[in-house]
């Protein structure tokens, strides 16, 4: 009887649109950010960073091949470099995306609905903050 290999049980990993990635390792000296594919162009990716850039965010390049399924090598070391798979927008395509824990969630689970893309602030990720630093202001 034949053991079936990992490509025959599971789908290969793709790269895609809407999915976010988070850094694999994050070093003091390194600085890396996580981002959101906004498309993919034969061996580069373009991708958004709701945290940087000019205005509201910013677009760069990054290469395919430091795009991972997760933060761990074929052989279980932790990777050093690169960035790993976060999570994925799903079918729904009014899914915003959180820009404090970079979910995709829908509009009733935000605390904080803000302008622009990757802006808003999930329920969860409020009460984080307002437990740390203090009751939010309202808008009135």
């Amino acid at each position: 009887m034949n053991t079936p290999t990992r490509h025959e049980t599971t789908p290969p990993f793709a790269v895609k649109k809407w999915q976010t990635y988070v850094p694999c390792s994050t070093l003091h000296w390194q600085p890396a950010k996580p981002f959101v594919v906004m498309r993919v162009v034969g061996d580069k990716v373009e991708v958004y960073d709701p945290t940087g850039g000019h205005r509201m965010g910013g677009r760069r390049w990054v290469a395919l091949r430091n795009l991972h399924e997760t933060d761990r090598t074929k052989a279980g070391k932790q990777r050093k470099t690169g960035w790993r798979l976060h999570c994925e927008r799903l079918l729904s395509k009014h899914q915003e995306l959180c820009g404090t824990c970079m979910n995709w969630l829908d509009p009733q689970h935000f605390g904080v609905l803000a302008w622009g893309f990757g802006h808003n602030t999930c329920t969860s990720c409020r009460a984080e903050i307002e437990a740390r630093y203090g009751k939010l202001p309202t808008r009135r």
